[in-house]
């Protein structure tokens, strides 16, 4: 599935037109969930997935006649996929539910402001969008706050109540504000996940591929710098710096990130887990029975946020099974921790685990 990243990217780079499509609201169930993005560009290009196909078709058809009409910005549109017959947008789905969404053009207003969410999301920065909708539907301004409550987007919009929204904000959601007279969306945007692999041995080719499949940035570092090849990971990036002590040194690890050790040599996975293993992450793995790793931990008992061995315990036995197991296991753990947020951001306690929001250094070679 297409992360956000991959549609700014794409409006970054290309000289095409092109409409982005935001699930705004649903009513009752839906495929995907309020603040899912897609792209369609005046080529035919299209990124991401709004539904489980009912739904394309009619969005870029939409998409095209707005991008041809120039008087109008901004459409939001409601299929209504509850219906069990064939002859409604369920299609016979039975999704039981009503989908609200925004198509927006990609224009020279909000070209610079798409162009900043997208520097900040590659620096590991969340940023938090609001949307104000007008009494004219084709009417709508965008306000960002970065983490570091830096705002942009339209000015006119800025104010220290909406600031106080983005500090809070950990659900997408549609809501009315009545000193403002109008409903604004509100979504909040992470950076995309990364996975550091530490070991590029063979059974690590499948895992790298099915976490970029997953939306995962796949970063992989080796001592054995030849192993560090686009043939076996078209997807990945790599750090090729031999010395772990210095390759340490130069990391910088954001809270979405996942950490799994696997290079199957005692004394460098020993190295790596006494390196690492204090690091702030979403996720962290090493491969090997539980046993291997207590040794590598010199007897001590292993840190609860330690997973070993990594994955879910499905019975897998060969390394395409085990990757999936493994990216499985980050991704419930993600989803467990982005619940957790939510609550804590339901009752207004401050969730103050993210990150700095200094400037990252890229280090490492695509």
């Amino acid at each position: 599935m297409a992360h956000i990243i991959e549609m700014l990217d794409e409006i970054a780079n290309s000289d095409e037109q092109s409409v982005l499509a935001t699930i705004i609201h649903v009513e009752g169930s839906a495929y995907q969930k309020e603040g899912t993005s897609m792209l369609f560009s005046a080529n035919g290009k299209q990124i991401g997935i709004i539904s489980a196909g009912c739904l394309e078709t009619d969005l870029a058809i939409r998409a095209t006649e707005l991008m041809q009409t120039s008087s109008v910005q901004n459409q939001t549109f409601v299929y209504d996929t509850s219906a069990e017959d064939d002859l409604s947008w369920g299609r016979g789905a039975g999704c039981n539910g009503k989908i609200h969404i925004l198509l927006e053009k990609v224009n020279s207003i909000n070209y610079k402001d798409l162009l900043t969410l997208r520097a900040y999301l590659h620096q590991g920065i969340p940023v938090v969008a609001m949307k104000i909708f007008e009494k004219d539907p084709s009417s709508v301004r965008t306000l960002y706050v970065s983490k570091d409550q830096h705002m942009f987007g339209h000015r006119d919009a800025m104010s220290h109540q909406l600031n106080k929204i983005a500090r809070h904000a950990n659900k997408s959601r549609l809501q009315y504000m009545e000193n403002l007279g109008s409903h604004i969306f509100i979504h909040r945007f992470e950076p995309q996940p990364r996975l550091f692999i530490f070991g590029a041995g063979p059974d690590v080719i499948p895992l790298a591929a099915v976490a970029a499949k997953t939306n995962f940035k796949v970063i992989i570092w080796d001592w054995r710098l030849a192993r560090l090849n686009k043939m076996d990971f078209p997807d990945a990036s790599f750090i090729k710096i031999p010395s772990i002590p210095e390759m340490v040194k130069e990391l910088d690890f954001w809270p979405t990130d996942s950490i799994m050790i696997t290079t199957h040599d005692f004394q460098k996975d020993k190295e790596l887990l006494a390196s690492l293993s204090s690091q702030q992450v979403n996720y962290f793995g090493i491969l090997g029975p539980r046993k291997r790793t207590s040794r590598l931990l010199h007897g001590k008992n292993i840190p609860e946020h330690v997973h070993s061995p990594a994955g879910l315990a499905i019975g897998a036995k060969d390394p395409e099974e085990i990757a999936i197991s493994i990216v499985a296991d980050m991704v419930q753990v993600k989803r467990e921790k982005s619940y957790e947020k939510r609550l804590a951001g339901d009752t207004r306690r401050n969730s103050s685990h993210l990150s700095s929001s200094r400037q990252k250094q890229t280090f490492w070679q695509e």
